[in-house]
């Protein structure tokens, strides 16, 4: 990354030193001629940037979220399903001035089918319009600049156009200012890159911008190589960087799993996790967001279903391999995890049929003959 994006370019930062990063939302902007390799690129330094967010405050609420945008009348992306895994949804609406808005690149054949691209999308043009009217964020990346371009956004600002669609940018919008070859331009509330192979710097220096100028390191550090730190590394290991020792949360878990069919004792969990009570609950309630007894219910449900899919054993049976004498009360629990009684359950997913016509004989010996 230019040397002048570490520093020089990050002004009017976000971050208050007693309260942390103010919360930003970030949406990317889905179109069917959208370069999935922008947003992606997007989302791996997201996710890497939630991950360092995660670990220097790991009991407070995400300061970063974000979620795929699409527009009115289009349809979603293929790989839909594998961008939901990835995203991170504000739990709480955030202002436009806290939103920031990504338009990647759009693949075009040439300047003339950009220009096309652009006006088969009215409804992403009112949406970004609107978006920027209320003063929301937005940033674009490589040839997606023509949105923004020609709602007039980047009237008088200077921006780098990419050079192959240089001349046909001049002539369409002749008010901008394209007389730069900065390969990022950051201005009050518009952001642009120039180039897709610059998408992972471009966002990290916008969550520096937005955020904390220290999370714009910190991401570029773990994405980008980095010869001398892998020097390092590779030095120190062993000696200096041992292994993390299990923690008390990991240790109960993996009793609990070994052991789920022995009677809930909480004091002879603590004391398989080394640690208090007191400690044991506070903590597993922070790692796991559930007590250990209700981590315990759902290891126990989880091997019912299981029980109840491959084997032939009544529920009675099946009750107390997972742990429980009473199998009425196992059945009630059993009900509120799955929404359905679990013969309901067996008649839905069983993958074991009963044969009751059928019998498996030892052959005689004058059939073998």
């Amino acid at each position: 990354m230019p040397k002048q994006y570490r520093a020089a370019n990050i002004a009017n930062m976000q971050t208050n030193p007693a309260t942390g990063p103010v919360p930003l939302d970030v949406q990317l902007l889905w179109l069917p001629e959208a370069m999935p390799g922008n947003l992606f690129a997007a989302i791996d330094v997201l996710n890497t940037a939630a991950g360092i967010l995660h670990l220097r405050n790991p009991h407070g609420a995400p300061p970063l979220t974000w979620r795929v945008l699409t527009p009115p009348g289009v349809e979603e992306p293929l790989n839909a399903g594998a961008m939901a895994r990835t995203q991170q949804p504000s739990v709480r609406a955030l202002p436009p001035q806290r939103t920031l808005i990504i338009v990647p690149g759009l693949s075009a054949r040439n300047a003339p089918h950009l220009g096309d691209i652009v006006a088969q999308h009215p409804q992403a043009l009112a949406l970004l319009q609107d978006h920027t009217m209320r003063g929301g964020l937005l940033a674009a990346c490589f040839t997606g600049i023509a949105l923004p371009a020609r709602l007039g956004l980047l009237n008088g600002l200077r921006c780098a156009p990419p050079w192959a669609y240089q001349s046909w940018m001049k002539l369409q919008f002749p008010d901008c200012d394209f007389d730069t070859d900065e390969a990022m331009s950051f201005h009050a509330t518009l952001f642009t890159c120039v180039a897709p192979a610059l998408q992972t710097e471009f966002i990290a220096a916008l969550l520096g911008r937005l955020l904390d100028p220290d999370l714009m390191h910190a991401c570029l550090q773990v994405l980008g190589y980095q010869q001398r730190r892998q020097q390092i590394t590779a030095d120190l290991a062993g000696a200096w960087l041992t292994p993390t020792a299990d923690s008390p949360v990991y240790r109960a878990t993996q009793w609990l799993q070994t052991n789920l069919e022995q009677p809930y004792n909480l004091q002879v969990l603590a004391e398989a996790a080394a640690t208090s009570e007191r400690t044991l609950l506070r903590h597993f309630r922070q790692a796991v967001g559930m007590t250990p007894l209700e981590y315990l219910h759902k290891l126990r449900v989880e091997r019912a279903k299981v029980m109840m899919e491959v084997s032939l054993h009544n529920f009675h049976t099946i009750a107390s391999a997972c742990g429980y004498a009473d199998a009425g009360s196992f059945r009630r629990l059993f009900h509120q995890a799955t929404g359905m009684n679990p013969s309901v359950y067996r008649q839905r997913f069983t993958l074991r049929a009963r044969r009751p016509h059928w019998k498996v004989e030892q052959k005689s010996q004058r059939a073998l003959a």
